[in-house]
């Protein structure tokens, strides 16, 4: 299977490395508009996409051109979030296959014009929400689905950092054009509730702002009735001194279970804390893989649907109606 790289940042880097290393995959080109070299963008997680292997791949500057000439079964789309909506429709009419970046899009509206392109197209659409591939989230979704250690009593979420660095004078910086912390951080624990919970019933989030009027951390409660607590916190006010962190906090009936970034910890109600035994599977390698093998079996991806992306849009664009 012959696989495109559309955009080469950080999450282009990612993308690239996890196709190379797919049995069966091979990446034979790439399009961007920016200098090519063997080193990606940095981001905010630590990952292989800083060094680039780029033998053997045609480099193209412009889109339509790469689609004409380079053959390609499918195509990794890694790019601003403006350009989502129009680069997928191009790639599905072009008869590609396509994994794009998340978000899906800036609005539900343009993520409902990218699913009609991929059901009359009759190609998958896989928006690449990685956290549901990331293993200390598998465990919890497989964790609450067995059921484990009881129902859900609270489950707390949360991704902080400092506003990113490398986003100053970029399209990451204009809420406009990223649909800023909403769409662009906050986004990857709303659609993991989704996943793990289903849409809840409502929610309410409460904002602080920078001078600008931009959003800079964000706290939203969601409601899934009166037993069950649910929260998630996305900021950009944090110092640079702090990294990043992403993590969660949750209590059962019958445990506790806490990731923290680097260790995920069970306390249970009889017995002794423990780590739980995870793979070491890179969340951006499966979810490719997951894509791939959606492609050969020819069904929709079962991990995150198209309908699922979309509403997670809906979710997080709810979250700035709220005070």
């Amino acid at each position: 299977m012959n696989i495109g790289i559309i955009g080469l940042g950080f999450m282009g880097g990612m993308h690239l490395n996890a196709w190379q290393e797919l049995e069966g995959a091979r990446v034979t080109a790439v399009c961007t508009r920016s200098p090519v070299s063997g080193k990606a963008r940095q981001g905010n997680i630590a990952g292989k996409s800083d060094e680039l292997d780029l033998t053997g791949i045609a480099i193209y500057s412009d889109l339509a051109e790469m689609l004409l000439k380079a053959e390609l079964d499918a195509v990794s789309i890694t790019l601003p979030t403006q350009l989502h909506k129009a680069v997928t429709i191009q790639c599905l009419q072009a008869g590609l296959h396509v994994l794009c970046e998340k978000p899906m899009a800036l609005n539900v509206a343009d993520c409902e014009l990218m699913i009609d392109a991929a059901n009359q197209a009759g190609k998958e659409l896989m928006i690449a929400h990685c956290i549901r591939f990331w293993p200390e989230y598998v465990w919890l979704k497989k964790t609450v689905e067995a059921q484990t250690y009881g129902t859900i009593r609270v489950a707390d979420f949360e991704r902080l950092t400092s506003a990113p660095a490398w986003s100053e004078g970029s399209w990451l910086a204009d809420s406009s054009k990223s649909g800023g912390i909403t769409l662009d951080l906050h986004i990857h624990d709303l659609d993991f509730i989704q996943h793990l919970l289903g849409l809840p019933r409502a929610t309410l989030s409460k904002h602080i702002r920078l001078d600008g009027g931009e959003i800079a951390h964000t706290r939203t409660i969601l409601d899934y009735g009166p037993d069950l607590l649910v929260s998630a916190t996305a900021s950009w006010l944090m110092p640079e001194s702090f990294g990043f962190k992403m993590g969660y906090q949750i209590v059962f009936e019958n445990a506790a279970a806490v990731f923290d970034g680097q260790q995920l910890k069970v306390f249970p109600a009889e017995g002794e804390t423990f780590e739980p035994d995870l793979p070491s599977d890179i969340a951006y390698h499966e979810e490719v893989r997951h894509f791939s093998e959606c492609i050969q079996k020819k069904e929709e991806p079962r991990r995150i649907t198209p309908v699922q992306a979309a509403e997670s849009v809906r979710l997080a664009l709810q979250t700035l109606e709220s005070i």
